[in-house]
């Protein structure tokens, strides 16, 4: 797998020229897209990379979903990120690359650790109203003239500056995109528990495994955190609390009308280790799993 560390051999790997800086780069995407390869095996990228996507003919497809969308849309990647593609799809827009020198004696270098969603998954996109679209766009704008009309001896404050307007904006317009999930025929934490009401249909048998964060949101197309923040913004919870709660549910219920005891309980919902089990239950529920069930026989 090739890898790249530096914006002028990822430039180079994808037909561009030279970057205009040697720590960052913009292009608009309608002049750069037609250089790319048409396809590419498996990549990792070591840089920043923010996408502001507009103009798409028709419906686009991201992930495993496809969607609608009058307005622009975001994207970002984080260093490490592997990326492979085997179609290009063409749109208007910029797209900023920068190396993490950049921030690293910048205040942005400690807040950009905080915006999780520069790891979240290309179906986890950032849809933006049209207003959105605009203040974005002209920030986007800003940038890519400071580098195209100074290159090497562009700005650096002024870059860094507009940078974390838009990345205060993206995580403002997040919070915005995940409260409009607040509709219970769309509720996120409903979508979990049916996948765990899958993963526990029979509670006769044992599980494989225990269900996880990343499982789930698999089976939902959305990355980890991606889903972790759609849950606190509409429970407050995070996911794992939603996955315990439910898996420890199963466990009362076990507990109260079988004659199973507690390791094989354990077992039978994915659990390899009875002390963690038994843990859990007590911080969930604030008695042991044997005071629960003696309980129930009194």
């Amino acid at each position: 797998m090739n890898v790249f560390n530096d914006l002028t051999a990822y430039n180079k790997y994808l037909n561009l020229t030279t970057p205009l800086h040697p720590l960052m780069d913009s292009r608009v995407c309608k002049q750069a897209i037609p250089n790319f390869p048409t396809s590419s095996d498996e990549i990792q990228v070591n840089l920043y990379k923010i996408s502001l996507k507009k103009h798409f003919p028709g419906d686009i497809k991201y992930g495993k979903a496809k969607y609608n969308t009058e307005n622009g849309l975001m994207l970002f990647s984080e260093p490490g990120q592997v990326v492979s593609w085997d179609a290009l799809t063409f749109w208007d827009g910029y797209a900023f690359v920068f190396h993490p020198d950049l921030i690293k004696k910048h205040p942005i270098a400690s807040k950009i650790t905080q915006y999780t969603y520069f790891s979240y998954e290309i179906n986890d996109a950032l849809f933006m109203t049209a207003e959105e679209e605009q203040t974005i766009t002209w920030l986007f704008t800003k940038i890519h003239y400071e580098l195209v009309d100074n290159k090497h001896k562009a700005n650096e404050d002024v870059i860094l500056s507009l940078l974390n307007v838009i990345l205060t904006y993206a995580e403002l317009y997040y919070k915005r995109q995940f409260s409009e999930t607040d509709n219970p025929q769309t509720s996120v934490v409903s979508k979990v528990k049916t996948v765990l009401q899958r993963h526990y249909n029979d509670l006769s048998t044992p599980v494989p495994n225990l269900p996880s964060v990343s499982s789930i949101a698999g089976e939902l197309h959305l990355s980890p955190n991606y889903l972790t923040d759609l849950i606190r913004a509409e429970t407050g919870k995070s996911t794992i609390s939603i996955i315990h709660n439910y898996i420890i549910e199963q466990a009362e219920i076990l507990l109260l009308q079988t004659d199973l005891n507690v390791s094989n309980i354990a077992y039978q919902l994915g659990f390899d280790n009875v002390p963690y089990f038994s843990k859990l239950f007590k911080k969930t529920k604030g008695i042991s799993p044997t005071e629960i069930r003696n309980q129930g026989n009194v």
